[in-house]
């Protein structure tokens, strides 16, 4: 049977209803962070200690960043109850601004369960066969590529910039605009010095200086192969980054999105 989970934003992150062992708690759901995380307090509360095991990770652009794993022995999202749940354990205060919540859902949780973020009713759905098949019916099947390292799980799209020029994206919920490697820029004609493009320098939490360019681009970006599912006119960031891409909530939330990692594909559709 389909499990139903409501969500809530904060800011552009989605965060839903867990449970770990005993305790009820809020994790964001997040499509671009690997594997899961769980706050220092929180592992402290439950007893999930380091097993002297770690995971290596990368940033977009391109700061490897490691975490100790721990174990969780009872792990729920809906009627879901997952045993022996790998986690790293994170100093959540490095992401301030997540209000209550207390570690990330990623999609390593559903390697083999279907899940549905329907944005227009607030809710995350595991699915079962039969709704999965209506899903499947009722939108459209993008073929993704599956990245698995380990406990960490990640999801690439074939997207088309707005010349044509396909490039591959990492499907991440916790991004919020379009994220584009800043060699793009002239593909999209864009030039990162010109009038109408904001420059913005700064220092992450790692120490690592950047610099990101925001404009808006003109035309369509759209998923190859599926021309329906597209946005306009986009808000844009380009920075140096590992990936040709980032694509985040402002065009995630236009579709209702059905991650089936097991079949290696996403279904979009459009509400209403």
């Amino acid at each position: 049977m389909a499990s139903v989970v409501p969500f809530e934003y904060i800011a552009h992150v989605l965060t839903i209803p867990v449970s770990v062992g005993a305790i009820e708690t809020k994790f964001i759901f997040d499509t671009g962070i690997g594997l899961n995380l769980i706050s220092e307090e929180l592992a402290i509360k439950v007893g999930c200690h380091p097993d002297g095991s770690t995971f290596t990770g990368r940033r977009m652009s391109g700061q490897a960043v490691t975490v100790p794993l721990g174990s969780l022995s009872s792990f729920q999202v809906g009627a879901s109850r997952m045993r022996d749940v790998p986690v790293g354990i994170f100093d959540m205060q490095t992401k301030a601004g997540f209000g209550d919540a207390e570690g990330f859902v990623s999609l390593s949780c559903f390697r083999t369960t279907p899940i549905t973020v329907d944005y227009s009713a607030g809710l995350l759905i595991l699915e079962d066969e039969g709704s999965l098949a209506r899903r499947t019916m009722a939108g459209t099947p993008v073929a993704v590529h599956v990245g698995y390292d380990g406990c960490s799980t990640a999801l690439m799209l074939s997207m088309d910039l707005p010349n044509g020029k396909p490039i591959s994206v990492e499907v991440d919920t916790g991004s919020d605009i379009l994220i584009l490697n800043e060699w793009f820029a002239g593909d999209v004609g864009i030039d990162l010095h010109g009038q109408g493009v904001r420059a913005v320098k700064a220092r992450d939490e790692t120490g690592h200086e950047f610099v990101r360019y925001f404009t808006e681009l003109r035309g369509d970006v759209q998923v190859s192969g599926a021309p329906s599912i597209r946005m306009t006119d986009p808000q844009v960031m380009f920075q140096k980054i590992i990936y040709d891409g980032l694509v985040g909530d402002k065009f995630l939330r236009n579709f209702t999105t059905t991650y089936d990692l097991a079949r290696s594909r996403v279904i979009f559709a459009i509400p209403g």
